[in-house]
Parts: C-alpha cells; structure tokens; sequence
C-alpha cells in the first residue's frame, strides 16, 4: 500500500500545531502521520505566518523560534517551491487570488500531496485536499 503524503495549508499547520480550531480526531490523525514522516510544510508557510504576525491577525513571539522548535523537534519535512511550481501558480484558473494558496497547490500537484485545508476555493481546483478526518480514514 502506497503512504500519502500530506502538505499542511497554513491555517492547518497552525491549527494542528496549536491544538486548536480542530477536532480531537483531526489532531490525533495529524500527530501520528508527522510521527510516520508523511507530514510536509512549505517554507511559504512561514512566510504567511510572519505576515500575519506582523498584521496581528496572529500571536507568534519569535516566528524564527516557532519554526525551529516544529522543524527540529517533529518528523515534518520541508518544502520549499521549485522554479516550475512558481509558475505553474500563475497558471492555475483564476478561481483563488491568493498567492500563497496557489504555490500551495502547484506544490501539492507536484508532489503528489494530499493538501490539507478548509478552504473551500482551494477545492474548486484539480488538487487532492482533505479536511473532514473522520469521513476521510
């Protein structure tokens, strides 16, 4: 049986990190694909976190300490955008404008990621996306 590969959209990557704004199951089933190595973040991610921190739309005290306190004590690898992923992202049908959202998705469909989000435009694309956990084991 072929493992999937999971790539957290930001608000997920937060959500599961925090604990919260998610279900039991969801982080549970989170915990143990980071534990068995299937769990993948982009560098993108920390861009956006650090733009919403700067926004105050989050509370990070030290970004750089968050990332490398998940990086460096977790199973979760990183990404980061190809040249090709970058312009596949303009490419995609103008159905999202956010930019971070669509690297998000060429990254996805590169890598053969299943992309973990709620965001019901990201599902109007061609990409593979999960959320609802219990419906989805």
């Amino acid at each position: 049986m072929k493992k999937t590969n999971y790539l957290l959209d930001t608000h997920a990557l937060i959500f599961w990190h925090n604990k919260e704004n998610v279900s039991e199951d969801f982080i549970k089933f989170f915990d143990k694909q980071e534990q068995q190595g299937c769990l993948y973040v982009s560098s993108i991610s920390f861009w956006e976190v650090a733009l919403l921190v700067k926004k105050g739309k989050i509370r990070i005290y030290d970004v750089h300490g968050w990332k490398n306190e998940l990086l460096n004590n977790t199973n979760m690898h990183l990404v980061d955008p190809s040249a090709s992923e970058m312009i596949d992202s303009t490419q995609l049908p103008n159905i999202h404008k956010d930019p971070f959202d669509r690297l998000l998705i060429a990254q996805a469909k590169h890598n053969n990621f299943l992309l973990v989000t709620k965001d019901d435009h990201i599902k109007e694309y061609e990409v593979e996306t999960v959320w609802d956990i219990a419906s989805n084991r």
